[in-house]
């Protein structure tokens, strides 16, 4: 299973209980396996160590500068149109995760930009194509973006 981009499993023991488990680069930091006493609650302890794990590794707000965002984003869009779908949307992800992260309605091109994005990788992830409209949407918006934050 997949969950804010951090791959996990939830398996049934032999005794009855859930066992899950983070796939996961750095253990150190973050809770990597756990038990409880039924599926759904394994699920909810994973996305509850994955959540903790990506705030405690989330880079601080004032060293993600916008105008560096920008850019990247763009030089994502272009490169990955040409990628297989699984690799745009994993190039596409870190992207969405800060824009996730930050206050909404703060900056209405980066708002745009996040949206027109968010929109193509789920695209990709249901159909596992998106139509050019939709990549232009989000390069447009995602270059309007940079434009703003210059």
């Amino acid at each position: 299973m997949d969950y804010r981009g951090v791959e996990f499993t939830a398996v049934e023991s032999s005794h009855g209980s859930w066992k899950w488990q983070l796939s996961i680069k750095d253990r150190d930091k973050i809770k990597t396996s756990g038990e409880a006493a039924n599926r759904m609650a394994a699920i909810e302890q994973a996305h509850q160590a994955i959540a903790e794990g990506l705030r405690a590794h989330a880079t601080p707000k004032h060293e993600v500068s916008l105008p560096q965002l920008a850019r990247d984003v763009l030089h994502i869009l272009h490169g990955a149109r040409s990628l297989p779908s699984a690799e745009a949307i994993e190039s596409l992800r870190p992207f969405l995760n800060t824009m996730r992260d930050r206050a909404s309605g703060t900056d209405r091109f980066a708002d745009v930009s996040a949206a027109a994005v968010t929109a193509l990788v789920q695209r990709l992830e249901a159909k596992g194509v998106a139509t050019d409209d939709l990549w232009e949407e989000a390069i447009e918006s995602s270059t309007s973006f940079a434009h703003e934050v210059s």
